[in-house]
């Protein structure tokens, strides 16, 4: 009987395991994905204000910078595509 407990013991305690390496997982693919989204709207709103927008991410949460951009896409809407940094200067 005590072999039954301790190979239940061994398997709760490989479960415990499991689930942190998974959560660890998680965290990197949750900031992966967050970084895709921060890229993808920058390239919507142009380098100037997706640099400023992201200036201010350093202080706050990325969930709201990401939010930030997005709505600036919605606010306006991009017709054509931007002008990035170098040509700005060039202009």
């Amino acid at each position: 009987m005590a072999s039954k407990l301790d190979r239940e013991r061994e398997a709760i305690q490989q479960a415990e395991v499991e689930l942190e390496e998974r959560k660890k997982r998680l965290i990197v693919l949750e900031q992966e994905e967050t970084e895709k989204e921060i890229q993808r709207l920058v390239k919507k709103v142009g380098s100037r204000e997706a640099i400023g927008i992201l200036g201010l991410a350093a202080t706050i949460k990325p969930r709201v910078a990401i939010e930030a951009l997005e709505a600036w896409v919605r606010a306006n809407p991009v017709k054509a595509k931007p002008k990035m940094e170098p040509e700005l200067q060039n202009a």
